[in-house]
């Protein structure tokens, strides 16, 4: 088996490992949602949300310190480097340490603060203060344990491991909290497995790395202009941590503050299978990242932008199936799952899929500039973006609501992030223009719409309601779409070589 075809092994079965961990992280919470709608009400759906959000924005203090030190770990882990892979990993220990600090000094000082991120009313039988420090806890109680562990398993393109492991702690999870809110109704009760769950996994993960490295620990030490250049990485990191995460995290905040707890559980719900999907995907791009790192250390240029063209065209294949997935499906599923009540306008439908087609489409850029740790390239481009999402968000929420929300984002990665990235993509990296990457990208676009506009005439045109009406439509959404996209691309010499890769890879795993 050659070089590619064995990077393309073990991002299989990572992929494999990753989509186990998804599939959990899919079915658990909509039984939850569902089950806590019936036994506590909708606004704590609301509450959910809010928190999770909140500290989503205190896991900026990471800064990107896990990326930057994990791509420092590539080429000693190919080179079986151990005495730098262990002081690498010294550093990552005080690092998530002070991390941890930061969080949860940062998250006693927004305490106070609850009050005025909720618009209107909340539980009265909840003390919402208490309830945020037990999601304060969960967030910083990795950072004190064992995360930084999992870091060899993903400089040794081992991910799956890791996501076999969240796969079976969360799943556990989800069903003491949902029998937690069948037999007590209690919240506290609910939400106390969440830190609990992040324990046990984090002891689990330190055994397990232990066995599978005992050669590797905290000792050594770096040389100081190996330190000053990972701040400077870091430095660059911490931009587009806040890009990415500001931009999820501030929608349910905004909506909270202006909108109201019950508008954000509706949202939230939505964006939970938006969230699904983009889980699934990023399993995709978590799994090829360290594959893709290892390709651009000992591969020829010619040969990584080969390989590049390829995941571009496959990824452009996947998320636009999904996103027709999402603009057939989304209503009549959401009418089963939650009722006409909790439902949306179809102009907001619409507005997710953009959302998401807008997201995705460029992750396969980005994992490229991940994995060549070129985030100084674009230092600018996550403040800009950050900026111009803030304001209009506002200003756009006040005006048109839940679809200013999604208005914002969009504009932010269709007019500044995916031109921005591409530039610094080519011009550092490639080497090269950027012309026939752009072109390609608008007929996927092109593609991607019109198997849309085909496949949604065809649904509607489908007179059956229920649960046979919405499983008659996933067919449709399975075959129709794929079918097209196939007619469309099979001329390709992106699509003939990543036939030849799986085909590779299928004939490996029957050897």
């Amino acid at each position: 088996m050659n070089i590619d075809e064995s990077r393309t092994k073990k991002s299989i079965n990572n992929i494999i490992g990753g989509l186990m961990f998804k599939l959990i992280a899919l079915i658990f919470p909509f039984i939850i949602k569902a089950v806590m709608i019936k036994k506590l009400g909708v606004q704590y759906l609301g509450l959910n949300s809010l928190f999770t959000s909140i500290l989503m924005v205190l896991s900026l203090s990471e800064l990107g310190v896990g990326s930057a030190l994990v791509y420092s770990m590539y080429k000693p882990m190919a080179e079986n480097d151990e005495e730098r892979i262990c002081a690498l990993l010294k550093v990552y220990k005080k690092f998530y340490r002070v991390i941890g600090v930061i969080i949860s000094v940062v998250g006693l000082i927004l305490l106070p603060f609850l009050r005025f991120l909720i618009s209107g009313t909340y539980p009265k039988d909840i003390n919402i203060y208490i309830l945020y420090l037990i999601y304060l806890v969960n967030t910083a109680l990795s950072y004190f344990l064992f995360a930084y562990k999992k870091s060899l398993w993903e400089a040794s393109q081992k991910n799956g491991i890791e996501s076999r492991l969240a796969a079976a702690t969360n799943a556990g999870m989800y069903i003491a909290q949902i029998l937690a809110l069948i037999f007590t109704q209690n919240y506290y009760v609910y939400i106390i497995f969440l830190p609990l769950s992040t324990l046990i996994q984090n002891l689990i993960r330190s055994v397990m790395v232990d066995r599978m490295y005992p050669q590797f620990e905290c000792r050594g030490e770096l040389e100081k202009g190996f330190i000053k250049e990972l701040f400077v990485k870091i430095k660059a990191l911490l931009g587009h941590k806040i890009g990415s995460t500001v931009i999820t995290a501030a929608d349910s905040i905004v909506i909270s503050s202006i909108l109201g707890l019950e508008i954000l559980a509706i949202y939230g719900n939505y964006y939970q299978i938006i969230n699904a999907l983009i889980g699934v995907v990023s399993v995709i791009y978590t799994a090829v990242t360290a594959s893709i790192g290892n390709s651009i250390v000992v591969s020829d240029d010619e040969r990584v932008y080969s390989n590049f063209e390829t995941l571009t065209f496959m990824n452009s294949w996947l998320v636009g199936w999904f996103s027709v997935c999402l603009y057939c499906l989304y209503q009549p599923f959401m009418k089963i799952w939650m009722g006409e009540k909790m439902l949306f306008p179809n102009y907001i439908v619409v507005l997710f899929a953009i959302y998401f087609y807008s997201w995705l489409v460029r992750r396969i850029g980005l994992t490229y500039k991940d994995a060549a740790g070129m985030w100084e390239q674009d230092f600018w481009k996550p403040y800009v973006g950050v900026v111009v999402n803030l304001v209009v968000n506002i200003v756009l929420c006040k005006t048109i609501g839940v679809a200013g929300v999604l208005l914002s984002t969009i504009i932010v990665m269709v007019f500044i992030y995916f031109p921005w990235e591409t530039w610094a993509l080519f011009k550092y990296l490639f080497k090269r223009s950027s012309k026939e990457y752009l072109l390609r990208m608008f007929f996927y676009l092109i593609v991607t719409i019109i198997v849309a506009l085909v496949t949604d005439y065809l649904c509607k045109n489908i007179n059956i309601y229920g649960i046979l009406g919405l499983v008659i439509k996933m067919v449709i959404c399975s075959l129709l779409p794929n079918s097209m996209y196939l007619i469309a691309y099979f001329k390709l010499p992106e699509f003939q070589d990543g036939k030849r890769r799986v085909f590779n890879i299928i004939n490996s795993k029957r050897n």
